[in-house]
């Protein structure tokens, strides 16, 4: 079973609120409608179209369908143009500021 419309807008509108906020509706939900929620020994069962991030510990899945690109090299290099950019138009505004 699934969240119901009405469910889903209230951790929408938990969510201008903060964290905590969205803990305490879902802690609530929960209550409602546990069956809309994963349990710990279900969560090998989980299918995504994205490969799940990891921060330290394996997300429990079954499945993903596209595998996860960290593009962190191509941002470091974005950077690195803004950057070359932003020194080359201040170096010649400051060699038309001399003139």
């Amino acid at each position: 079973m699934k969240l119901t419309n009405y469910q889903r807008s209230q951790l929408k509108a938990a969510a201008c609120f903060g964290g905590a906020q969205i803990d305490k509706v879902a802690a609530s939900l929960q209550r409602e409608n546990p069956d809309a929620f994963w349990r710990n020994s279900e969560l090998h069962q989980r299918n995504f179209y994205h490969e799940p991030m990891s921060y330290g510990s394996p997300v429990p899945h079954r499945s993903y369908v596209q595998r996860l690109v960290v593009r962190r090299r191509e941002q470091d290099n974005e950077r690195d143009q803004v950057m070359e950019q932003n020194h080359y138009l201040a170096y010649t505004h400051q060699l038309g500021a001399a003139a």
